[in-house]
């Protein structure tokens, strides 16, 4: 039975509380740590390795991986029809536009800047499709931490000394922004229809972008990729930061809102910035490590259980109200 058909969606009961930290939260944090690692794993890959050949091959790489481990992603894959077909293919197109514009910018502009630039804008574009595109209110505590959390990305912007007025790299920055928005909410409605599990539903929009990645690698080329260091990034890329990451983030979607779930994975931001100041000799100014608190305190702040019945959620963004894994 749904655990939302015995207990009142606007109360957040102890129990449905400590389901959300537990089974929501920490594993989006988890999987942030990882994410956050990705803009540093590409900047090790060969010289010749071009930025949308890197991003193609591990996404591809994930998708093909997905599909063989997941028998559930390749009957959605076969058998979606209608809107479901719909919402893969959309959700297969914003999952190959991240890397594809992503690891340019961090090409352009560096490790730290581009990845807070793109989380930061994450929230922003998922509360616009959930209000907007969806028709759905915006929970209190979204609305409370989600501003707190992008003026922490944007100190973080503003004390970086490594160039973040290159206009055409933020542009580049931000598109990554709003396709991650795009595919969580995609999952998070298809995993609502009951589609499939959460690591079905990520499985089949992997599996369908790998054929939109394999003309990127034809058309750059992969000769990188028969170099150690090229398979070890690509290899890390797809299986790791993709397979894993997604993995944690699909299970994470099932007691969590598509918006909250972007915000607390901002955490990305922090991991990538410190990644790209201690590992990549990048530098951050005061400014920035500022930034990098008040990301901490709104990430506090979405970790903490509420308890109070202002905090409502409909059905989407009430985690769990959404379709367990089968």
């Amino acid at each position: 039975m749904n655990a939302s058909s015995t207990v009142p969606s606007t109360v957040l009961t102890p129990v449905r509380a400590r389901t959300e930290l537990v089974r929501g939260v920490l594993p989006l944090l988890a999987c942030s740590v990882l994410w956050g690692t990705v803009g540093l794993a590409s900047v090790y890959a060969p010289a010749a390795a071009s930025p949308d050949s890197v991003g193609a091959f591990g996404i591809g790489l994930a998708g093909l991986l997905m599909l063989l481990t997941r028998p559930g992603a390749r009957r959605l894959v076969r058998g979606a029809r209608g809107r479901i077909r719909a919402l893969v293919l959309l959700g297969s197109v914003s999952l190959s536009a991240y890397p594809l514009a992503f690891y340019p910018a961090v090409r352009i502009l560096g490790v730290a800047t581009a990845t807070v630039i793109t989380l930061g804008s994450a929230p922003l574009f998922a509360g616009l499709i959930a209000r907007f595109v969806q028709r759905r209110p915006l929970t209190r505590r979204w609305l409370r931490c989600a501003p707190v959390a992008v003026a922490g990305t944007a100190l973080l912007v503003l004390g970086d000394d490594g160039g973040s007025g290159d206009g055409r790299g933020v542009v580049l920055a931000l598109i990554p922004g709003l396709a991650y928005a795009v595919a969580s909410t995609v999952a998070s409605r298809l995993i609502e229809h009951g589609a499939g599990s959460s690591q079905d539903v990520y499985g089949a929009m992997f599996g369908t972008a790998l054929f939109w990645c394999v003309p990127v690698v034809a058309g750059f080329g992969a000769a990188w990729v028969l170099e150690p260091r090229g398979a070890a990034v690509a290899l890390y890329l797809g299986c790791v930061t993709n397979g894993l990451g997604y993995a944690l983030f699909g299970s994470a979607l099932r007691y969590t809102s598509a918006a909250t779930a972007t915000t607390i994975t901002l955490a990305e931001a922090a991991v990538g910035a410190l990644l790209g100041v201690l590992v990549h000799g990048e530098r951050l100014g005061a400014v920035g490590w500022a930034g990098l608190g008040v990301l901490a305190c709104a990430l506090v702040m979405l970790s903490l259980p509420q308890r109070d019945q202002g905090a409502q959620m409909d059905n989407i963004s009430d985690p769990v109200s959404l379709h367990p894994a089968s």
